[in-house]
């Protein structure tokens, strides 16, 4: 489910909310001084963990020759 990060332009609080739909984006308010002056921030995606080795740098040495 997709978790949006959003900023408010009346009190300056960054948030995350879950949105469902995108007609529910409207409905968006922010949760310390209840505006709906609010902006969708553009967040770093998460870290994928899969191959079980936690994502550690040494699992990129295998993207092939660097230079």
């Amino acid at each position: 489910m997709p978790i949006y990060e959003y900023a408010c332009k009346a009190c300056d609080r960054t948030f995350e909310e879950l949105v469902m739909r995108r007609s529910d984006e409207d409905d968006v308010r922010c949760p310390k001084c209840k505006g709906k002056r609010v902006e969708k921030l553009v967040s770093r995606p998460a870290a994928s963990r899969s191959g079980g080795d936690g994502g550690s740098a040494a699992s990129s040495a295998n993207c092939g020759p660097v230079g």
